[in-house]
């Protein structure tokens, strides 16, 4: 098999990276180790905000949606983007204050956003309960799409391309012979392509790490709990305090997000079950801000392990021996910033991409030596720092 590209991870941003090199002319695989979209791709919230306090990630977000909107019109309508407006709570002054400061930077990027007080919210949404806010910071142009249907309309554009997409194929290593990519071993053969992009999640490192590359990211798990029952016209919420999100998801489905545990796990043993003592404390504090939930009734749930970098934002580019690239470290805004992958396509073509990288970098970490490392801040999906305004 002669291949120009090597794909490992049949998840969202391989996927799309898949498709957008097989339009280009490139011979490309994709190897999963399970089946397309079987991990953390299909089981995202699918938020996709609209504003940011970074002008890079303010492109990446509205680059997305817009490739949302592109499938859309292809698939006619399976990829709705859905718009429900998002709206961030702060109950201190602290958090009032760093909303105040996010809505300063946002504006000097682009984004589109109000600070809210109370009793606007109490007007504009009247099922959230307001008496011990500071403050809001609401966007109107939030919204999500089905992460299922998106996984499931990229694999089938990504074949109708020419991509041949191999399940239940797992790559043992990235082969690298004088400072060059040479292919991957799949089964105990050479797949030989002159060029990787890695983009397998959590399963990224290990991988890697087989390579003799050292990938700077750590494992977590994100939990999600269904609450069914209740009809609620509400904007996607989270809170600066809380680190839960909740968003409807049909008029009486609602999502309950859970905020990151167990760090550094290993990707293979992890429970795919919401914890019970994380179950009663989120209800705890969801059904205080909405209290209609109180008559709301679980239904199920799911866990899923994500990657995160020592900065919190992503590895996008080359990185590393000549020929491989990396698509990893979403940290759970992985649909969010799905068209980073675009991105990352547009370079292995030899195009300019649609956006600066530059915060985004892999080769930003091409020193790590495998070096233990703590986040320098909650991973991306809870909280936006700009890695350029840390340094």
């Amino acid at each position: 098999m002669s291949l120009d590209i090597v794909v490992v991870g049949a998840g969202l941003p391989g996927l799309l990276a898949a498709w957008r090199l097989a339009e280009s002319g490139m011979k490309v695989a994709v190897f999963e180790r399970g089946r397309i979209g079987s991990e953390s791709s299909s089981l995202a919230a699918g938020h996709v905000p609209q504003d940011s306090m970074s002008r890079e990630n303010l492109a990446l977000l509205r680059r997305t949606r817009e490739i949302i909107d592109e499938l859309d019109r292809i698939t006619g309508g399976v990829t709705r983007f859905n718009v429900v407006g998002g709206i961030q709570l702060a109950t201190g002054q602290d958090g009032a204050e760093g909303l105040h400061n996010r809505a300063q930077l946002s504006e000097e990027v682009g984004g589109i956003g109000d600070i809210l007080e109370p009793h606007e919210i109490a007007r504009r949404f009247p099922q959230i309960y307001v008496e011990d806010l500071v403050a809001g910071y609401y966007t109107t142009d939030d919204g999500f799409v089905r992460s299922l249907d998106l996984t499931t309309v990229l694999g089938s554009m990504a074949r109708a391309a020419g991509v041949d997409i191999g399940e239940g194929c797992l790559v043992e290593r990235v082969c690298i012979d004088d400072g060059s990519v040479k292919g991957v071993i799949v089964g105990g053969e050479l797949v030989k392509a002159p060029r990787v992009l890695v983009s397998a999640g959590a399963w990224s490192r290990p991988l890697l790490e087989r390579s003799g590359v050292l990938l700077p990211t750590k494992s977590f798990v994100l939990q999600a709990l269904m609450l069914v029952g209740v009809s609620l016209d509400i904007p996607f919420i989270s809170e600066v305090e809380g680190d839960y999100y909740v968003m409807v998801r049909t008029p009486s489905t609602v999502l309950l997000g859970i905020p990151p545990r167990n760090f550094d796990i290993d990707p293979d043993r992890f429970s795919r079950d919401v914890q019970s003592e994380d179950q009663l404390h989120f209800l705890d504090l969801v059904t205080h801000r909405i209290p209609m939930l109180r008559a709301a009734r679980p239904a199920g749930g799911w866990a899923g392990v994500l990657v995160a970098t020592p900065d919190a934002w992503p590895l996008l580019g080359p990185f590393g021996p000549d020929g491989l690239f990396v698509a990893t470290g979403l940290g759970g805004g992985g649909l969010q910033r799905l068209s980073g992958a675009e991105a990352v396509a547009q370079l292995i073509m030899g195009e300019m991409p649609f956006v600066d990288l530059v915060e985004c970098a892999a080769s930003r970490f091409k020193r790590y030596d495998g070096q233990a490392f703590e986040f320098r801040e909650k991973p991306f999906y809870y909280a936006e720092t700009s890695p350029m305004r840390l340094r």
